[in-house]
């Protein structure tokens, strides 16, 4: 009880203090205006002088008077001398860990938020691309971009055009439909930074199952979202594609 109660008790006798200090002043004002009202006579200027003085020495042994109690009853308490964080208390310590943790953990949960938000729209496109990670089953078919390359190397004229109707009967958006800059054996849906999701579901539309990151090369021929290329061991476009 005394540990709790004890920082307020000092902070009444701080202010008892205060107001004792400001009954001085206004003391000492009172005895200005008698000393004005006396008229200036030597004898009365003695008088109020002596009677000044002797006020002053009283006021200011009550005040020291006062000062000593509180001190011997802080010490009592086992409160003086000690720093802010014993005059609190127990109760009073419990309260301020609670509001570091608080805080602390408001502060560890706006982080990680950040941070999550900074994963997700990391990596932007190039092109075409949206620059978002795309997350999800299902993309609409109209909010992709894709080109189609014949990597055969000339073996089969005509494939990528092939490929590309397929797409575009699904509703893709077709970008760009030539010849591949080199030759493929494997075919390859190759994608822009944050477009992996993208290139799996158009992999699946034409039965591609291999999937990549775009090559300089390949961008440098198109610039797509997503590239499907065509390699001379490519399996039959699926049914109804």
């Amino acid at each position: 009880m005394i540990e709790t109660v004890g920082p307020y008790a000092g902070f009444v006798a701080v202010f008892g203090l205060a107001v004792l200090s400001m009954l001085c002043f206004s003391m000492a004002r009172d005895i200005r205006r008698l000393r004005e009202w006396a008229g200036g006579a030597p004898e009365r200027d003695a008088e109020v002088r002596e009677v000044s003085e002797l006020v002053a020495e009283e006021r200011s042994e009550e005040i020291k008077v006062l000062a000593d109690r509180e001190q011997r009853r802080l010490q009592r308490a086992g409160l003086a001398g000690g720093s802010y964080w014993d005059r609190l208390g127990r109760t009073g310590r419990i309260l301020a860990v609670i509001a570091v943790v608080v805080v602390v953990g408001a502060a560890a949960a706006f982080a990680a938020t950040s941070l999550m938000s900074d994963d997700s729209g990391s990596g932007g496109g190039a092109g075409t691309g949206s620059g978002k990670n795309r997350t999800g089953s299902e993309i609409p078919p109209g909010q992709v971009q894709v080109a189609v390359l014949n990597g055969t190397g000339g073996v089969e004229t005509g494939i990528a055009a092939e490929y590309a109707n397929a797409l575009e009967q699904k509703g893709y958006q077709l970008g760009t439909v030539t010849d591949a800059p080199t030759t493929f054996t494997d075919s390859v849906v190759m994608y822009q930074p944050g477009e992996k999701t993208a290139a799996k579901q158009v992999g699946a539309d034409v039965g591609v199952k291999q999937t990549g990151a775009v090559t300089s090369e390949v961008a440098g021929t198109a610039s797509a979202m997503v590239t499907v290329v065509i390699g001379t061991g490519h399996g039959e476009l699926p049914s109804g594609g």
